[in-house]
């Protein structure tokens, strides 16, 4: 067959398409940086928003020309709501935005910073950040499904708000006002800022401190019957409905942590109102096994995570009875497991048979649970399910990179391979561990890479706010890799990276966490105190937000950092 060779001429046709593209590209993106771009200056702020807050609600608001104006709305709010808070909201910043397509508004303003002013017949009105952040305004208003995500600003909701406040039409606010794109920054008057945590400045004690707020929140919220407030909205301190086993059961875990290493008998209570749910309601017959669900159909998580943590209150004498309850369960989980090693996620209890699907994270639950099971009950049967178990996650189960367990969402697995690093070592896992802490931080956000605190967070751009979560799950992972490199002898030098890593994700945990979070915003904001939101403006409560970001804190203390 003779060689095909390229056309010179359509080459040199598609090098001009290339570059006309990219030429293109650059002008426009700098035109609209021109036309679009905010001028700010925060030295001399062109108004500031005065807002009187009571109980999370807005009582009072006045827009003063400088700081300390005296007001006599103000002064009226003040006295008539004992314990109120002043709020200054001041825009250093202001430019042009575009009202339509709706999308384009939407997508306009930077989250937990920008706001609009709002100018017709002469009177203008701010929408400040704390507005919308109260109502859950922001990364709302644009759904992608495909890929997990929401982005930008609730925009019906933004014109309702305003509507409301010029007593007219939201269409009118679309169709004749000038509408201008704002950035603000908060200050309380008389109240010194926080001091930033960064990972360099982190201490021991903030990492202790932030881990045992967030067990007291959880344990807080847990009634009489020991469940936990499973959604909790943090503006108005109500309970959401919904309930998950799995993450009862993740939550118990990390409380029986907390409760060991604090010697907090609330939290040693707490725990075991949550394990005695667990034990008394959520265990059910699975053929010739015991598991834990409701229903006819039944996930393989629920039953994990309940032995990682039932062997934890055992491990650490809060109760050892508990133990008794682990073999019917871990039966259950190698029953679930199939020749390669993997887990069959989903049960049927009706027809007494596994279904063979896998869900995310479950295996590395699975795999975890059976290890310390084995650590505390010496049940050979469930060391060899494990290793299996680790063999198949850090191996075949990775065979590409869009394999069913997205590589930056495992989190499970290095922590199984930590756990039997001194049982059953094995090279290739901590090799696999290490290599996607590396890909973890070519992920990780550095100081400056967006318009808000994203340092030591995960993501691809600065559109989308950082879910804090992933940030812990990859923090419980990542500090379980570092101990078992140390174990495994890799050098300080060589660890250097990871453990940088690990103290910025750490630092933004502790930056983001409601320790005590703008409170001024909050009904009550002693019940959301120690809270980790979902993200820093999604401020829904769940409670495997604090448990990720309580276990990752506590891991890094336990281990010395």
């Amino acid at each position: 067959m003779a060689p095909a060779f390229e056309d010179p001429v359509s080459v040199r046709v598609l090098v001009r398409a290339l570059l006309g593209w990219a030429v293109a590209t650059v002008a426009l993106s700098l035109i609209v940086r021109s036309v679009f771009a905010l001028d700010t200056d925060a030295d001399h702020p062109r108004a500031i928003v005065a807002s009187v807050w009571s109980s999370g609600a807005l009582v009072g608001r006045a827009v003063l020309a400088h700081a300390g104006d005296p007001d006599a709305a103000l002064d009226a709010a003040l006295s008539s709501h004992p314990g109120a808070t002043l709020v200054y909201e001041s825009a250093v910043g202001e430019g042009p935005v575009l009202v339509r397509p709706e999308a384009a508004l939407a997508m306009s303003l930077v989250a937990g910073r920008d706001g609009l002013s709002v100018t017709m017949n002469g009177r203008t009105e701010y929408l400040t950040p704390d507005d919308l952040l109260v109502r859950h305004g922001y990364d709302t208003g644009l759904h992608l499904p495909s890929i997990g995500l929401v982005a930008g600003v609730d925009v019906p909701l933004a014109l309702a708000i305003l509507a409301d406040r010029f007593g007219t039409p939201a269409r009118d606010i679309v169709e004749h006002a000038r509408v201008r794109r704002v950035r603000f920054v908060r200050s309380v008057p008389g109240s010194p800022p926080a001091p930033v945590i960064t990972g360099d400045s982190m201490t021991d004690d903030d990492v202790a401190a932030g881990a045992f707020a967030a067990a007291r929140f959880l344990a807080r919220g847990i009634d009489a019957d020991g469940r936990f407030r499973y959604i909790v909205d943090a503006p108005t301190n109500r309970t959401l409905p919904g309930y998950d086993w799995p993450r009862h059961a993740g939550a118990t875990y990390f409380l029986a942590q907390a409760a060991a290493l604090s010697h907090d008998a609330d939290l040693a209570w707490a725990t075991l109102r949550a394990a005695s749910q667990l034990r008394d309601h959520a265990i059910v017959p699975c053929g010739p096994s015991r598991c834990v669900g409701e229903g006819q159909r039944v996930d393989l998580g629920s039953t994990a995570l309940a032995v990682i943590a039932f062997v934890e209150i055992a491990r650490t004498a809060l109760d050892r009875g508990y133990a008794l309850l682990v073999p019917d369960l871990t039966a259950f989980l190698r029953g679930q497991q199939r020749p390669d090693g993997e887990f069959m996620h989903e049960y049927d209890r009706g027809a007494s048979a596994p279904i063979d699907v896998q869900l995310l994270y479950y295996s590395g639950e699975a795999t975890l649970a059976l290890s310390r099971a084995h650590a505390l009950l010496a049940d050979p049967r469930d060391l060899e399910a494990a290793t299996r178990g680790l063999s198949y996650l850090t191996g075949p189960a990775w065979s590409f990179f869009g394999s069913r367990y997205y590589f930056g969402e495992e989190h499970w697995t290095c922590q199984a391979m930590d756990d039997l690093r001194d049982r059953a070592p094995d090279p290739r896992a901590l090799d696999f561990c290490l290599r996607w802490q590396e890909y973890g931080r070519a992920m990780q956000y550095g100081p400056g890479d967006a318009p808000f605190d994203v340092d030591g967070a995960y993501g691809v751009g600065a559109l989308f706010t950082p879910r804090l979560t992933p940030v812990a799950s990859r923090c419980e992972a990542g500090i379980a890799t570092l101990e078992a490199a140390r174990r495994a002898g890799k050098t300080a030098a060589e660890l250097s990276p990871l453990a940088r890593q690990m103290r910025r994700s750490l630092a933004l945990l502790l930056r983001q966490q409601f320790r005590p979070g703008p409170q001024h915003l909050f009904a009550d904001p002693d019940a959301v105190y120690g809270a980790m939101p979902a993200s820093a403006v999604d401020w829904q409560l769940r409670i495997d937000f604090a448990q990720h970001a309580g276990c990752a804190l506590l891991a890094w203390h336990v281990s010395g950092g």
